[in-house]
């Protein structure tokens, strides 16, 4: 059996995946590390699975909410994103990196793990990306569509079209984000990056596509979602706000998004009143909660929850669009609103919404009375029902986790 290392960094939506993905591979006998932010120790060491911290590190005590804003904002958020999160610790992230590699047999990186490759190459070691979402293939033949640029969605012939452009500019601009990154591999020696998004010269060993086929068909073929519940008792008060009525719209931004809400729950509150529906809110933080005030008759907000354990009994979700909470909407099998903010949101968005269970409300434009008539057409609805209950099943009936595992070990065995 083979030592493996995992790197990812970001949001509990860009672990989870990779949890899951570790976990079938030590119940095939591996040996895996994840290497991500120290403040996932806990749940990476509570799921079997080895630990190695690699910075930059989550920060400690309450989360700075303008740097969330920015990062959520759908222009300028993923340069952001890039340059905190990625080019400016790339060094210390590095360093981690090798430490935690020593004797592996491959390592296995999300594309914003931008050491890997170069840890890879330092050690003459193979990797492979393992991609969450189509976005950030920037394929040519199943292109992703930036924030912005929705209409190019209209026409596939058109969206085609765009792609190779679409992906040409996305290598401009990482690569003028990357300017750390490019002056770090000179410092070691290391040719310039063929790929500045992939910050690599020269090609992974193979590809995962850790997604559902039914969101994009590009290569390498997806594995279906990898999924990763963690076990949580429902509060006694949901239950009891469950059994007492007809199904809630639940409403939520994930675990990234709760941090720059904006007006978010309160016009959720409001839409809800005017459909006559009751709602959960998952608002995430107790500040986001407190903040609503006291809550009319129908409407529970909850702090936290795993989207897996309260999905399953909403007449609808409003969400932000993260491929996490995508998914497991996509698994509950029940109709959605996607209120994307930036980053692979709107792309998210759209494939849900040409699936036919989504439909979608850009976050600037996310009122009650616009929130309430884009979810009246969602609503008892069964032809949305039917298809979304179709979308539910099959999901159900993909084995991510498995598939992936089978392509790491069949590239094992092959080489």
């Amino acid at each position: 059996m083979s030592r493996i290392l995992l790197a990812t960094t970001g949001s509990l939506g860009d672990l989870f995946p990779y949890l899951a993905v570790a976990a079938g591979l030590r119940g095939r006998g591996h040996q895996v590390t994840i290497a991500t932010a120290e403040g996932y120790r806990g749940r990476v060491e509570a799921a079997g699975l080895g630990f190695a911290p690699m910075r930059p590190s989550m920060p400690e005590g309450e989360p700075d909410l303008a740097a969330f804003a920015r990062a959520m904002d759908r222009r300028t958020g993923p340069e952001f994103v890039w340059r905190t999160l990625v080019a400016e610790p790339i060094r210390d992230a590095y360093a981690d990196l090798m430490a935690a590699s020593e004797g592996v047999a491959l390592i296995l990186a999300s594309p914003v793990a931008a050491a890997a490759p170069m840890v890879a190459e330092c050690r003459g070691l193979p990797w492979a990306p393992a991609y969450l979402q189509p976005f950030t293939l920037f394929s040519a033949e199943d292109p992703g569509i930036p924030g912005g640029y929705d209409w190019l969605w209209r026409a596939e012939w058109l969206r085609r079209l765009a792609g190779p452009a679409i992906r040409s500019v996305a290598r401009w601009m990482v690569g003028r984000w990357s300017r750390d990154v490019a002056a770090f591999r000179v410092e070691l020696g290391l040719p310039a990056a063929t790929d500045p998004i992939l910050n690599a010269a020269r090609p992974p060993a193979f590809s995962l596509s850790l997604f559902s086929p039914l969101l994009s068909r590009a290569e390498p073929p997806p594995t279906g979602f990898p999924f990763w519940d963690e076990p949580a008792p429902m509060p006694r008060e949901l239950a009891r706000f469950l059994a007492a009525g007809p199904p809630p719209l639940v409403f939520t931004l994930g675990s990234a998004a709760i941090y720059a809400p904006g007006r978010f729950f309160a016009e959720s509150l409001e839409a809800a009143r005017l459909l006559g529906q009751r709602a959960v809110l998952l608002t995430g933080t107790a500040a986001n909660r407190a903040a609503l005030g006291p809550l009319p008759p129908g409407m529970l907000a909850v702090d936290y929850l795993p989207h897996s354990a309260l999905f399953p009994a909403a007449s609808a979700i409003i969400h932000q669009g993260g491929i996490g909470t995508s998914a497991q909407a996509m698994r509950a099998g029940r109709p959605m609103l996607v209120v994307p903010f930036s980053h692979d949101q709107p792309d998210n968005a759209a494939r849900l919404a040409r699936l036919g269970i989504a439909a979608s409300l850009p976050t600037a434009r996310y009122r009650a009375d616009r929130a309430s008539k884009a979810l009246g057409p969602l609503l008892d609805n069964p032809e949305v029902e039917a298809r979304a209950g179709a979308i539910g099943r099959a999901i159900r009936a993909e084995d991510g986790v498995g598939a992936a595992c089978d392509r790491v070990e069949a590239w094992l065995g092959g080489r």
